[in-house]
């Protein structure tokens, strides 16, 4: 949803609240209004970022930026309201004397009613984030971020959460016909998940999540049912930390809106983490996501989709992997060494490194095997918080590809990659939180 509206109207409704907030809630014990406010530019060197650059290319160099208002209004913990608009942009890419407004999206817009302090309902526009954010995650770092609209049922007590979630999406209010064009929508007309969490011990938690997307055939107008059903185990004690995953997809895909395809598909990831103090950890782990040879030509799907995870937390965060830019489904087996370490309170970094293998046969230019190494990963991030409210994060990427990146990448046997493929970003994150009213 993308609306038109007035910088000058903006600045009114915000003004109206910050300063006669009292006169828009009741007066009534326990009420809130609170108004938290994002600004956030990164400036980005991309020199084969998301896929290898070729010689010839140029790099890219911008500033883009994240301007971002969340309003929460809670009433005695019965009646919880959110909303949340906000700006993307590029530095320069607006005229230096305005004509006409700016695109503002919808990021938030949500009420959560409270039945009892065990159960609530959350309705409307709002992200879905659970667990590692492998298959639904918040993907905080793309300026955009993502979101669902929704009707979440919650539930916790004691040791158990559940959560179980309903949408159905259309491209506009019709007079006749449900068909649902995802091609600049939502990915799916119509999904539900159930998720269970249980804590079985201060050290060990288990989770399940059950999702079904409803995706609608160009062609025929079917519906396609893609299931995916999998679990967390999480084991946290002194030192250790150890998770594993596992996720398996089966039902139908529609291809590029078109016919629907049998799935049959698998992931499993494990991690393990050693903490030696509280300035230095060490993690180690693999992800493997079932892939399909590339001269493998039936019908039927076997590579794993990740869905709408946050997908730039696991794979490199050069992001050549279920992001921006397809790798030929062959799937991908990804192996990698974390260090991370933290000075102080103020600074943080981690250095992180990555082998990248498909999981399924990768075929040259002659129809021939080659090899199933991708390349290798170089990552590092540091964090400094400036002051409160304010953090600068930076980092670099260095990916060190195989030739069979180029196959998987589906680049033209006459053009060649760069042998330096590296990314550089560095971003200011100014995120205060304002009090605007409260009553007693």
């Amino acid at each position: 949803m993308t609306i038109k509206i007035n910088h000058k109207i903006a600045v009114l409704l915000l003004s109206l609240f910050l300063f006669d907030s009292p006169s828009l809630l009741a007066q009534t014990k326990n009420e809130e209004l609170k108004l938290n406010i994002q600004i956030r530019p990164r400036a980005e060197f991309r020199n084969g970022l998301f896929t290898p650059a070729l010689e010839g290319q140029k790099p890219a160099a911008f500033i883009a930026q994240r301007s971002r208002l969340r309003l929460v209004y809670d009433k005695n913990k019965k009646l919880i309201i959110g909303i949340s608009p906000q700006v993307v942009t590029t530095w320069g890419n607006d005229p230096q004397v305005q004509t006409k407004a700016n695109d503002v999206s919808l990021y938030e817009a949500w009420a959560q009613f409270y039945f009892n302090p065990q159960w609530n309902i959350k309705l409307g526009r709002q992200v879905l984030s659970y667990d590692d954010q492998r298959i639904l995650g918040a993907l905080d770092w793309n300026n955009a971020g993502r979101k669902h609209d929704a009707v979440l049922m919650e539930y916790e007590k004691n040791k158990v959460k559940a959560n179980a979630a309903v949408a159905w999406n259309q491209n506009a209010e019709k007079i006749t016909n449900t068909f649902f064009d995802n091609s600049s929508s939502q990915p799916y007309k119509a999904m539900q998940f159930l998720w269970l969490k249980y804590n079985a011990t201060d050290a060990f938690s288990f989770s399940i999540l059950a999702l079904n997307l409803n995706m609608q055939n160009r062609m025929d107008s079917s519906i396609a049912n893609l299931q995916t059903i999998g679990s967390n185990l999480y084991f946290k004690k002194d030192k250790f930390n150890l998770n594993g995953s596992f996720y398996y997809q089966a039902g139908n895909n529609p291809v590029k809106n078109a016919l629907a395809i049998k799935t049959s598909a698998w992931m499993a990831a494990f991690n393990a983490e050693y903490n030696f103090n509280k300035s230095f950890g060490l993690a180690a782990g693999s992800d493997y996501l079932s892939g399909k040879d590339m001269n493998d030509f039936s019908s039927k799907i076997t590579y794993f989709n990740p869905l709408y995870g946050t997908h730039h937390k696991f794979y490199g965060f050069m992001d050549y992997f279920y992001v921006a830019s397809p790798h030929n489904n062959v799937g991908l087996w990804d192996s990698y060494l974390h260090l991370k370490w933290k000075h102080a309170e103020k600074l943080n970094g981690q250095l992180a490194f990555h082998h990248f293998e498909s999981a399924a046969k990768v075929v040259n230019y002659s129809g021939g095997k080659a090899s199933s190494a991708l390349g290798n990963e170089v990552d590092i991030s540091i964090a400094y918080q400036v002051m409160d409210n304010v953090k600068l994060m930076g980092g670099y990427g260095q990916m060190f590809t195989n030739p069979s990146m180029k196959y998987v990448k589906s680049i033209a046997p006459n053009q060649t990659m760069k042998s330096f493929q590296n990314w550089i970003w560095l971003s200011v994150n100014i995120n205060p939180e304002v009090l605007v009213y409260k009553s007693k």
